[in-house]
């Protein structure tokens, strides 16, 4: 079982890359993508699968409704090298604070 904590700080950085990729997409006027559709789509569906597991630690929901996604080896890589982006720039991202309001 995943704890809680650990729960967040992947939404935290799912959140992170996805926000930064918007930016950075915003910023060269469509000419720079970090992200597919196709692979935000897959990062939105693991955020998904993140908050039913969520909703298990906290007892709203049974076993059988938790839906268990994580992204490809391929797209991980992609996600690691967008938050080393975002860690090494003044970007900076938002806090767990942020994202769960």
């Amino acid at each position: 079982m995943t704890t809680n904590q650990e729960i967040y700080d992947r939404l935290r950085d799912l959140h992170n890359v996805l926000v930064y990729c918007t930016e950075v997409d915003t910023i060269s006027f469509g000419k720079n993508k970090v992200f597919t559709p196709g692979e935000r789509i897959v990062i939105n569906q693991e955020r998904g699968a993140l908050f039913t597991q969520l909703a298990l630690n906290n007892n709203q929901i049974f076993p059988h409704e938790v839906r268990n996604l994580k992204v490809g080896p391929v797209l991980e890589l992609k996600i690691r090298s967008a938050l080393n982006q975002v860690n090494a720039t003044a970007w900076g991202g938002h806090s767990q604070d942020t994202i769960l309001k």
